[in-house]
């Protein structure tokens, strides 16, 4: 249960990330200067990487239990978050255009939504991971989908409250995620 326990620790360890990384698309979106997003980048991927751990100990968790399809959605969820966070790091680089790495993360979040599906699936149904984890990773989804909605609104304090809660509601799930896992193992 040691890759469990690594599981637990990455999932605390992309707070930080998810927090700078926050600060930094504000910034970014505030006028502060462009190289604000570079720096945003590069925490989110930061980020992104961190969650693939969580999402291999779930699958060795819950896997045999749930079948064949959960293993699939793991798997994708796994090649999404590193397409999405490579995506990141070659916009960096200079090695991809801005239109590029929208797609890259945008075929890297498709498969790691529905991995939040499921989870959110297997907490309520098998209590693994644990109810909170599911009503936090539900209460992310949710915001996510409210925060592309508000996102086609000017750039102003509802979006920027909106994305805030969006924030928040994400760490809280990445230290559930954490302690569950942590506790787990």
């Amino acid at each position: 249960m040691g890759f469990v326990r690594g599981a637990g620790y990455a999932a605390l360890l992309a707070v930080p990330s998810v927090v700078a990384a926050g600060i930094t698309i504000a910034l970014f979106f505030g006028g502060a200067g462009s190289w604000w997003g570079y720096v945003n980048d590069v925490f989110s991927a930061i980020a992104l990487l961190l969650l693939i751990p969580p999402v291999i100990a779930l699958a060795l968790l819950l896997g045999d239990d749930l079948g064949w399809w959960f293993w699939v959605i793991s798997w994708l969820a796994v090649i999404g978050l590193a397409v999405a966070a490579a995506g990141q790091l070659l916009l960096v680089a200079g090695a991809v255009s801005l239109n590029t790495s929208f797609l890259t993360g945008g075929i890297g979040i498709v498969p790691a939504v529905a991995w939040g599906i499921a989870i959110t699936y297997a907490a309520f149904t098998r209590d693994l991971p644990s109810a909170t984890v599911g009503w936090l990773m539900l209460g992310t989804l949710i915001g996510a989908a409210v925060l592309t909605v508000a996102g086609f609104a000017p750039f102003g304090w509802p979006v920027a409250a909106v994305a805030t809660a969006e924030l928040l509601v994400l760490c809280a799930w990445l230290v559930s995620l954490g302690l569950d896992l942590l506790n787990r193992a």
